[in-house]
């Protein structure tokens, strides 16, 4: 349950930083026996000296700070919960108007076959 939290708060992020109607991508792959969900949307990016805050409790951005709301809790908040489960959250940008990937990576379970198809009958 923690690990959807901090999703949805990632999502949050990546659609209060994104212009309306932009693309928000969600993947998920295998990396070095761990699972990796990844967001990348197409908003305002993420400068060099933000990516060295954005992990900081009620950390915002001067250059939202008078036009997006919001309380600077909601990455702080998903990286406890990813660290809550053995995990570790990254982000990455190219700079302001480049959008921002911001990854999870947790210890990835086996799961045999017959699980997965179980796991859709649920």
């Amino acid at each position: 349950m923690l690990i959807e939290q901090a999703l949805g708060q990632i999502l949050d992020n990546a659609a209060k930083y994104s212009p309306m109607g932009s693309t928000i991508e969600v993947r998920a792959c295998t990396e070095h026996a761990q699972a990796v969900l990844s967001v990348h949307d197409e908003g305002a990016g993420v400068t060099p000296q933000e990516l060295t805050q954005i992990w900081e409790r009620f950390f915002r951005g001067e250059r939202h700070k008078s036009k997006i709301a919001g309380s600077g809790l909601g990455l702080w908040i998903a990286r406890a919960f990813v660290a809550a489960n053995g995990g570790r959250i990254e982000a990455v940008s190219e700079g302001i108007g480049c959008g921002t990937t911001i990854s999870i990576s947790l210890p990835a379970a086996e799961v045999t076959a017959s699980e997965r198809a179980h796991a859709f009958h649920e």
